[in-house]
C-alpha cells in the first residue's frame, strides 16, 4: 500500500507539473513579443513601405505658386569629416513633393564630399508637407530643395583650408596671404570669408594691365569650352543671369568651379599661365584690402 500510495502521488505530482508548465508556455506565448507580430508590425510603419512609382505625366514642375506647404523641415547636419575639412557650400536636390505626403525621386544636382550630400537627403527625407493644390485637387509636383552647409568661429588655418579647397588654381602662398587678410578683417563665417576672398579676386583681376586681362579672358573662355556641353549651357546661363540680377552664393561657387574646373584641364603650358594670372590677381586683391 505504501508503495501504490507513493506511486500515486507521483503520478499526481507528475500530471501538475504537466499542467503548470503547459500553462506557462501558454502565457509566455500569449504575452511574448511573437516574431509574426513583429513582422507584421514592422510591414505597417510607413518608413519601410514601398511606394509605387509615379508616371512622369502625373508630376507637375513645381513654381512659387505651385508648391506644396512645409510644414516640418530639419537642418542637414555636419560630418565630422566635413567640418575638420572647412567644406561648405549648398547641397541642391530635385525631388517629388507627392500627394500622399512622401518626398520621392531623390536626385542630386550638385552634391558636397565628406558626407554632406548623405546628410541631406537624410535631412529631406524627414521633410513633413501639405501637397500642392492645383483645381481644388493635391498634386505630385517636382522641385528643388536646397541645403546650406555654413560654418562660425573660423581660425586663420580653417580659413587657409577653405580658401584651398574653393580656390584650387592659388598657390599655397598666395593662400596663406589672402587668409590672413581676411582673418585680420574679422570675416570669420564661411559664407562671408568667402564673399570677402571673391571681391579681392574681382578687384585684382580689375588692377591687371589690359593684356593681361585679354590674356586671362581668353584663357577661362577656352577652358569652359573644354568642359561638358550640360556644363557649358548652366555657365551661360548664370553669366545671364548675374548681369540683371545677384546671384546666390550657391551660384556664384559655381560659376568660379566652372572655371577653374575647365582651366584645370587645360594643355600644361596654359594651365600654368592662367593659373600665374590668377594669383597675381589675388596677391593684387589683398593688397587693396
Amino acid at each position: 500500500m505504501d508503495s501504490i500510495g507513493t506511486a500515486s502521488t507521483k503520478q499526481r505530482s507528475s500530471a501538475i507539473s504537466r499542467l503548470v508548465c503547459a500553462s506557462m508556455l501558454i502565457v509566455s506565448f500569449i504575452f511574448a513579443s511573437h516574431p509574426l507580430a513583429i513582422s507584421m508590425a514592422q510591414s505597417e510603419d510607413p518608413k519601410n513601405k514601398k511606394h509605387a512609382p509615379i508616371p512622369p505625366s502625373a508630376i507637375l514642375i513645381g513654381t512659387s505658386s505651385l508648391k506644396p506647404k512645409i510644414t516640418y523641415r530639419e537642418s542637414a547636419k555636419y560630418t565630422e569629416e566635413a567640418r575638420y575639412n572647412v567644406i561648405h557650400g549648398t547641397v541642391a536636390l530635385q525631388v517629388v513633393f507627392r500627394t500622399d505626403g512622401i518626398i520621392s525621386d531623390i536626385n542630386v544636382v550638385r552634391g558636397l564630399p565628406d558626407g554632406l550630400t548623405e546628410m541631406a537627403i537624410n535631412a529631406a527625407t524627414k521633410i513633413r508637407f501639405e501637397p500642392a493644390i492645383k483645381d481644388g485637387q493635391p498634386v505630385n509636383v517636382r522641385l528643388i530643395l536646397e541645403f546650406t552647409f555654413q560654418m562660425d568661429d573660423l581660425d586663420e588655418s580653417s580659413i587657409r583650408k577653405m580658401l584651398r579647397n574653393d580656390l584650387p588654381v592659388l598657390s599655397e602662398e598666395v593662400v596663406q596671404v589672402m587668409a590672413t587678410v581676411i582673418y585680420k578683417h574679422g570675416d570669420r563665417e564661411t559664407d562671408k570669408a568667402w564673399r570677402i576672398a571673391k571681391q579681392s579676386l574681382e578687384k585684382g583681376l580689375s588692377k591687371l594691365p589690359q593684356s593681361e586681362q585679354e590674356e586671362l579672358t581668353s584663357l577661362t573662355i577656352e577652358a569652359v569650352r573644354g568642359l561638358d556641353e550640360s556644363d557649358q549651357q548652366f555657365y551661360q546661363k548664370l553669366l545671364d543671369r548675374s548681369k540683371t540680377e545677384q546671384l546666390s552664393e550657391f551660384y556664384e561657387m559655381r560659376i568660379i568651379e566652372f572655371r577653374f574646373r575647365g582651366i584645370s584641364r587645360l594643355p600644361d603650358e596654359k594651365r600654368k599661365r592662367a593659373e600665374a594670372l590668377y594669383n597675381k590677381a589675388a596677391t593684387l586683391g589683398a593688397e587693396i584690402r
